[in-house]
């Protein structure tokens, strides 16, 4: 069994308050794994894949994001990020949550872990903070978009015309609209996320999941996707850095497996540490998909691979 403690540390936005969760394994801790959740959704999503990892040794934090979860002061700020510099907040929040954690724990490896949106911000975080970990995942992230695949002229003609906190069904439509679209008969406009319909049911009914984000908050993500589109994120990726990246083959916001792959070739061309595994079948969000426990093995293999053992223990042989 694992404990769980939850805090709060101040945003670099100077505003908010941000919450954060930390699973604790029973005996001695042998690794770090910090989360970054996704868009429209909350880091206590996570509790199962923490609970796993903790029962494997592992120390697991993660925090809600600005704009997400317990982060947001009311429902009003759900899908807003800030008024400056955003999504670049929101990475150094993350790593607000890496120093945390690094001052009880130095020698512990760290890994972070970041699905959809959180694999956009993980993957910036790589490239600014790298130097703090020892291995990185990418889940469900999405391949590198040109600036004519960015809606950017629709976000800004809708925030010149309705401000920035304007919640647009039309930007919704133009980012979600087509992700159901290889699904036979969906149930329900989430059915993209996973096979598991009692968790897009549980997604569907909690108030913290499934949000329409903010014009600001499409913004910033499309100012990420850019960010991390360009061949500087690539070529600045530390390259003894162990990657990970997974996806399902059915997942759309990895355009089924091909722009994945093509974020994979990239980091190799750039001889990066990287490597790449595609899930048959399975949609977005792999931790609830049908083949949950394959992927939580290979996700433990990789940290197995990468988990030095303790000063202190190699001392005590």
């Amino acid at each position: 069994m694992s404990t769980m403690l939850t805090s709060t540390f101040k945003s670099r936005d100077g505003i908010h308050d941000i919450c954060y969760r930390v699973w604790f394994p029973e005996g001695d801790p042998r690794g770090i794994v910090q989360i970054a959740h996704g868009m429209s959704e909350y880091v206590m999503r996570y509790k199962s894949f923490a609970e796993f990892l903790a029962e494997n040794g592992f120390i697991v934090c993660g925090n809600d994001h600005l704009g997400h979860g317990d982060s947001v002061r009311d429902d009003s700020e759900l899908g807003y990020f800030a008024e400056k510099n955003g999504w670049e907040t929101v990475v150094k929040d993350m790593h607000s949550l890496t120093l945390i954690m690094r001052r009880n724990y130095r020698s512990l490896p760290y890994f972070l872990f970041g699905h959809s949106m959180g694999s956009f911000l993980a993957r910036a975080y790589t490239t600014w903070f790298g130097r703090e970990l020892d291995g990185a995942i990418y889940c469900g992230t999405a391949g590198p978009l040109t600036l004519a695949e960015l809606p950017m002229l629709a976000v800004d003609a809708v925030k010149k015309k309705n401000g920035e906190k304007y919640r647009s069904k039309t930007l919704n439509k133009i980012s979600f609209g087509k992700y159901n679209s290889r699904i036979d008969d969906p149930r329900t406009e989430f059915d993209w996320l996973t096979r598991d319909d009692d968790i897009v049911d549980a997604y569907i009914n909690d108030p913290k999941c499934g949000f329409v984000f903010t014009v600001n908050g499409f913004e910033n993500l499309l100012k990420m996707l850019w960010f991390i589109s360009q061949p500087r994120w690539f070529s600045t990726v530390r390259k003894d850095l162990p990657i990970m990246l997974i996806a399902g083959d059915a997942d759309p916001v990895g355009n089924y497996g091909e722009g994945v792959k093509q974020v994979f070739n990239k980091l190799i061309s750039y001889s990066c540490a990287a490597r790449i595994r595609l899930y048959e079948g399975a949609r977005h969000e792999l931790l609830n998909e049908l083949c949950k426990e394959e992927v939580c093995e290979d996700i433990m293999q990789f940290l197995d691979t990468y988990t030095a053992k303790r000063p202190e223990e190699e001392t005590a042989e």
